[in-house]
């Protein structure tokens, strides 16, 4: 067994056992804490950061269901749920090429942003991929040679300053694993040398694994399956056993969810509950939904489906294949044949619209007819709220709100209108000036600073959003946000009292000592885009923060939206 310097942070009583940062984004991510019956070192698990490895994410969630009882694991299953949803390895950039700085231009960097700040309160790291072909450290054929990944336990060194003996571990590990694997499936030790000037694998040196070990000091490996074995359920629980194996070597015992291979091949038939605009959509059958122009679609999400598994629940337009509706409805002002509905990327039921209605007859309000040459009203959502602009009008909004441009109410065409919000980029790779229909984070450091006019004082920034429908006149409104600013924190103590810290945003408030629950926000927007965490652990709105003699606790506030920090301070006892 691999001893570790056990970290200081422990899991407190009142932790959440499961929290989702970015909670109504497009890219929740979904962090489960488990506790063991007998303290001991913490490990952190992770799978999904890249969406077409499905073993990775699967293996991870039926993590969630063991019993821990030793120690305590943090899993994340899903870490990168948009490339989960598309099958697809990235989006925008590969998440597993963003750790080397804080990055801040795309969903992928906040994602990143929590996934270090998870690692602080971790002893070690486990990383499950799926990858090509299978590793061999010497050519065999193309499947088999020095360049594939699939079957290999992966570090990026064999000791890390003489106190992290990675190799050992890893090699521990496969001679356990391997007595009951054919040969040609075996797993194997891959050594990427990432620290090595003449390594042939430099782009590790961005990943995760390179981060927890280089900077946060930790054990990091990974376990990577092959995706050119196509029994799904076998793969898993080979990822599983050597999971578990893993952990054992850092002190961490668990007990596991019975389940079978042919359960984890099933899964993909299984879905959440839906209703499309109060009609129920049944896995498997094709529904029908009557639908006018200007009309609402709203997903609901009656029940999370197989727990187990726990797949993602997606609905997506036939024109916005890139945005959710499960937690962005849509005002439909542009004509589109069909939703598609998803589980974790397997499309399992559609929904076919049928219109009804004539697309001349849109108006701001329904039966008013639509002048001939008047100026655009520009529809939005805001924070999942309709807005409507007009031409040369204002929206005010807040830093971290969520905009999504819908189109122009009153437009005689059924095509989608091409919207540009200038200074975001939506599709590095295309950037076509179309950013409808994409959820937009309000984060004046995302954006390109020649097109954002910032205030001399820095209490607000101003962008434009241009119509650049071919066609039509080429008119705009503008966008206005201000810092997100808080001016007080209520608690709620055990005695019923209410406590008032006004918030500063750094420094030290005494108040008596006991617990407290997290009552209450004085702030510019609402409370549910602010996101507090006490140490290394969220602390949700409801939950419970301990204030002893001469035990000092730190509450930092930060967007919920980004998780960059507003400001923090510290509560003592009297």
């Amino acid at each position: 067994m691999a001893a570790l310097v056990v970290s200081t942070v422990a899991f407190a009583g009142d932790a959440p056992r499961r929290h989702t940062f970015f909670s109504g984004t497009q890219y929740p991510l979904t962090v489960h804490f488990i506790q063991g019956t007998e303290p001991g070192p913490t490990v952190m698990v992770q799978g999904g950061i890249q969406g077409d490895e499905v073993s990775g994410y699967l293996t991870a969630q039926i993590l969630t269901h063991a019993e821990v009882i030793r120690g305590n694991l943090i899993v994340i299953p899903r870490a990168n749920v948009p490339t989960v949803l598309a099958g697809k390895r990235e989006i925008n950039v590969d998440l597993n090429r963003r750790f080397d700085q804080d990055y801040n231009t795309f969903y992928e960097d906040r994602l990143a942003r929590v996934i270090r700040f998870l690692l602080k309160r971790s002893d070690a790291f486990v990383h499950l991929h799926e990858g090509s072909g299978f590793y061999h450290p010497t050519y065999v054929d193309g499947l088999r040679n020095p360049r594939r990944y699939g079957q290999s336990i992966i570090i990026d060194t064999p000791v890390f300053e003489g106190r992290i003996n990675l190799a050992q571990v890893a090699t521990s590990v496969l001679g356990q694993l391997n007595h009951s694997i054919v040969p040609a499936y075996q797993f194997k030790l891959f050594n990427t040398n990432t620290f090595a000037n003449n390594t042939t694998h430099p782009e590790q040196r961005k990943s995760l694994t390179f981060h927890a070990l280089s900077s946060a000091g930790i054990p990091a490996l990974a376990i990577e399956v092959s995706k050119n074995i196509r029994q799904l359920g076998w793969k898993v629980l080979q990822q599983l056993r050597a999971t578990v194996l893993t952990l054992e070597q850092y002190g961490v015992e668990l007990r596991l969810p019975e389940f079978t291979e042919q359960e984890v091949d099933r899964y993909a038939r299984t879905a959440s509950r839906l209703r499309v605009n109060g009609l129920p959509v049944i896995p498997g059958k094709d529904l029908t939904l009557p639908l006018a122009p200007g009309g609402t679609v709203a997903v609901t999400v009656e029940d999370a489906g197989d727990s187990t598994f726990d797949p993602v629940p997606a609905v997506f337009a036939s024109d916005r294949p890139d945005l959710n509706m499960v937690s962005a409805p849509r005002l439909a002002l542009s004509r589109f044949g069909r939703l598609d509905v998803r589980a974790d990327g397997t499309r399992v039921s559609r929904v076919n619209v049928a219109w009804q209605g004539q697309w001349q007859d849109k108006a701001p309000t329904p039966g008013t007819p639509v002048a001939k040459g008047a100026a655009p009203l520009f529809a939005c959502w805001l924070n999942g709220k309709l807005r409507f602009v007009p031409a040369d009008g204002v929206l005010e909004a807040v830093q971290g709100d969520q905009l999504v441009l819908e189109g122009v109410w009153g437009s005689r065409k059924d095509q989608e209108e091409v919207l540009n919000f200038k200074g975001y980029v939506s599709q590095p790779r295309r950037n076509d000036g179309q950013d409808a229909g994409q959820e937009i984070v309000l984060d004046s450091g995302a954006f390109i600073g020649r097109y954002v006019k910032a205030a001399k004082d820095g209490s607000s920034w101003l962008c434009r959003v241009v119509r650049e429908t071919p066609g039509e006149p080429k008119t705009q409104f503008k966008v206005r946000f201000v810092p997100r600013s808080v001016s007080a924190l209520g608690l709620l103590g055990e005695d019923g009292d209410r406590i008032i810290v006004p918030w500063t945003g750094e420094g030290r408030y005494v108040l008596p000592a006991g617990t407290y629950t997290l009552e209450g926000l004085w702030s510019n927007g609402p409370k549910d885009k602010v996101l507090a965490t006490n140490e290394s652990r969220p602390l949700p709105w409801g939950g419970g923060v301990t204030v002893a003699p001469g035990l000092e606790t730190t509450i930092t506030l930060r967007q919920a939206t980004t998780f960059r920090p507003i400001g923090r301070m510290t509560l003592a006892a009297q």
